[in-house]
């Protein structure tokens, strides 16, 4: 169902940016961004069972919690950067959506550096049995 209407939101917003654009580009501009936030907004609240999951796969497993939230965090920031950077793209900045993304991979690797130090100390601890 989310589907559907992310697909009708995207085909409704790109129908009226298009008609907008020659006489009005400010509008077209305002409803592109509006229509990709309202798919963003769909989007996440969809992902918010995924979250569930990864939470009740921590508790079973006894993964630290700080780790799943560092791996969601990495998703949430891949797929954001990725959403913005395609916007940024569209409206025919290239080269600084290509930035946006480049940010967000420096982002990416700064805060998984805490899963680094957990395989290290899991790899250690692993030869130390062998």
């Amino acid at each position: 169902m989310e589907l559907l209407q992310i697909i009708g939101i995207a085909i409704v917003v790109a129908i009226a940016a298009i008609l907008l654009k020659s006489t009005k580009p400010e509008l077209s501009f305002a409803i592109v961004i509006s229509g990709s936030i309202a798919i963003l907004i769909i989007a996440l609240n969809f992902m918010a069972d995924a979250f569930k999951i990864f939470k009740d796969i921590a508790d079973m497993t006894g993964i630290d919690n700080t780790l799943v939230k560092i791996i969601l965090k990495i998703l949430g920031i891949g797929y954001l950067v990725e959403f913005a950077a395609g916007i940024v793209e569209d409206f025919g900045y290239k080269s600084l959506a290509d930035k946006l993304v480049f940010a967000g991979k420096v982002i990416i690797f700064t805060i998984s550096i805490p899963i680094l130090q957990s395989m290290l100390k899991l790899i250690s601890k692993f030869m130390e049995l062998v």
